[in-house]
Formats: structure tokens, C-alpha cells, sequence
């Protein structure tokens, strides 16, 4: 029987999240545990209401760092760094937002289903609201919040199942086109070759997008991104359809311009030209949204324009590598002819 597969886990915080501590909690109470955790705090120390003192004390096995804000992208690179540098033999790295309540079996499941399933770079679970009567483990009356991502033709991305119940249609092991950043496993030997400019997560998005780029990327490198259903967690998630107001100004705008930025990254020139039937209509309808609804949004035309050039390096540098993947450089993670080594992946501290 072949070794089990091992993981390190982190979670990028800000904001003082109330739900921290239970997330810190569901990681410990893992049936298979994680072999390092981290916490990238992004908020200064003594800043909001978290008591971070406590939670050193609750936690005494967590890593604790605090950095400038550079937006969850960049934290998910620093979590990604710590993590795997603090634990040299772990297969995955488990990234997580604050507000994911693991179930017990989450890590066992998951990675049980990833055993056999190499070429498997990005996995995560059946992501379920939250239940007003009762904890993660119970199922009567639970929605589903994620269940894997799913690109229309309009490039507009959905989390399958979405608000709809926890009745058995989602049950199937499956890939998928992307799965959810809010509680996503990356397969270490995959990272080299993922990372553009030494980032996995693209951190010009700052927040929002950065987890189906990802996930465009590694298709397009010929890796895969599978959904695990057994592997269960609630996620709380603070935007929720209807709720966008509600959202800072700033952060809408990353997530209206994160749009453009990897359609430049990642589309092909014929496949934009075939759906652009399904496209067009979507962005003149999201840009009368942003006339007549949400005039703070407009300026994210302005910010995409200045990332540009930018993600157009990058798609350079994506498609000179997926070229070299053509030409027989194998598909082992290593590829050293194209992508840099771990050590080099968002090197700040």
C-alpha cells in the first residue's frame, strides 16, 4: 500500500474574522491532520476586535504571521510559502478563507480521492451554507455554496449549485472547470509550473478571480481541478447574490476588472471570436449595470486598461510554456526550462 498523501494548511486572514478561531478549529480536529498551519494575518497587531493573544494561546501549533495587505492573492502566496516551507514532505497545501468550518473527515476525503488521480493540481469540496439549526456535520435544510465552478460561454463563472438544496445532485466525484479558492487544495509538484512571475495566485487581481485564473491556467498546462463531494465544509461567504452593495467600493472594482485580466490571460483568440455571440451581450448588459446601478464601478475599466499590459506579459509567458509542453517537456511539475522552483514563489516575507 503507498504512503498516504500528506498536507500543510494556512488560511489568509483580515479584518478581524469572526470565524478564525473556528477554522483554526476544524483544522485541528481533523481526522487526517495537517502537518504545519499558518495564518497570514494582514491586519496589524492590536488592530479590530480579535483577540489574536487568545488565539495564539488557543493555537500554540499555528504559525502566525503578520504582513501589509496585499490583497488575499498575495496572502494565498505567502500562505502557500510558509506552509510547504515549514512541512518539506507534504503533497498539498490546503488554502483557506477564515469564514470555512472544515467537517472532521474533510482532509481524509479529499485526499483520498486525490491518491490515484495525478494529474490533479487544484481539488476542494462540497462547500454548504451555513445551517440556522445546527453545525457543519448536519445535512436537513443545508444549500449548497459551492460545488465546483463552471464557465459559461459568456465567460461569466458560477459556483455549481449555487443556493440550491443539498439533495444528492452534486455527489458524483467530478472535474470541473475551477473549484473555489475559499477552501482550495494545490498539488505541490504542480506549483512550478503554474506560477507566473513567481506568483500562483496573480496578485495585480488583488481579491476575487484569482482562483478560476488559476484554474484556466492549469487547464491550459494540461493539469485538471477536481471536485470531491465527501470532502464537506460550510462556508459562511460574505458576498452573496443581492448582497453587493454591501461590499466596499474597491473591492467591487478588483472583481469587475479580475474579469478582464484573465480573459486577456487565459481566452483563445478563436474561441472568444466563436462565443462572442454569448460574450457581447453580457458585458453590454454589465456595463448598463454600471451606468445606471453602480457608477463606482466604471473606474474598474480604468484599473483593467493600466493591468493591460501586464496580463498580456503573462499570457506571453503562459503561452511559451504551454508550447514547450507540446513539444514533449514533460508534465512532472519540475519543467526547469519554464517555470522557477518553489523557493522562488512570492519570496516576501
Amino acid at each position: 500500500m503507498s504512503q498516504a498523501l500528506q498536507y500543510a494548511a494556512g488560511i489568509v486572514h483580515y479584518g478581524a474574522d469572526p470565524g478564525l478561531a473556528r477554522c483554526l478549529a476544524s483544522l485541528r480536529a481533523q481526522s487526517l491532520p495537517p502537518q504545519h498551519v499558518v495564518v497570514v494575518d494582514h491586519d496589524p497587531p492590536g488592530a479590530g476586535s480579535l483577540d489574536r493573544d487568545a488565539l495564539r494561546r488557543a493555537f500554540p501549533e499555528v504559525e502566525w504571521v503578520h504582513a501589509a495587505n496585499g490583497g488575499y492573492a498575495a496572502g494565498a502566496n505567502r500562505v502557500i510559502q510558509r506552509a510547504l516551507g515549514a512541512a518539506p514532505s507534504a503533497d498539498f497545501v490546503l488554502v483557506l478563507n477564515p469564514d470555512v468550518e472544515l467537517e472532521v473527515d474533510f482532509a481524509t476525503e479529499a485526499l483520498a480521492a486525490l491518491a490515484d488521480r495525478p494529474r490533479v493540481a487544484l481539488a476542494s469540496g462540497k462547500l454548504l451554507r451555513p445551517s440556522d439549526t445546527g453545525g457543519p456535520g448536519e445535512t436537513g435544510g443545508r444549500q449548497i455554496d459551492s460545488a465546483g465552478i463552471s464557465m459559461r460561454r459568456s465567460r461569466r463563472f458560477r459556483d455549481r449549485g449555487s443556493e440550491e438544496p443539498d439533495d444528492g445532485r452534486f455527489d458524483m466525484i467530478e472535474t470541473v472547470f475551477a473549484v473555489s479558492g475559499a477552501a482550495l487544495l494545490l498539488r505541490r509538484i504542480s506549483l512550478p509550473m503554474l506560477a507566473v512571475e513567481g506568483e500562483i495566485f496573480d496578485e495585480d487581481f488583488f481579491t476575487y478571480h484569482e482562483d478560476t485564473d488559476l484554474a484556466w491556467r492549469a487547464r491550459r498546462l494540461g493539469w485538471e481541478c477536481l471536485y470531491v463531494p465527501r470532502a464537506r465544509a460550510t462556508h459562511v461567504r460574505g458576498w452573496r447574490q443581492g448582497g453587493r452593495r454591501g461590499v466596499a467600493t474597491r473591492i467591487r472594482r478588483h472583481s469587475w476588472k479580475n474579469r478582464y485580466l484573465e480573459l486577456l490571460k487565459n481566452d483563445s483568440p478563436l474561441g472568444f471570436l466563436r462565443d462572442l455571440p454569448f460574450i457581447l451581450p453580457f458585458e453590454v448588459a454589465r456595463l448598463g449595470y454600471a451606468l445606471l446601478a453602480d457608477r463606482a464601478l466604471l473606474g474598474a475599466y480604468r484599473e483593467a486598461g493600466r493591468h493591460a499590459r501586464r496580463a498580456l506579459q503573462k499570457r506571453s509567458i503562459l503561452r511559451r510554456r504551454v508550447r514547450a509542453i507540446e513539444r514533449g517537456v514533460a508534465m512532472d511539475g519540475t519543467a526547469p526550462r519554464v517555470a522557477p522552483s518553489l523557493s522562488r514563489l512570492s519570496g516576501r516575507n
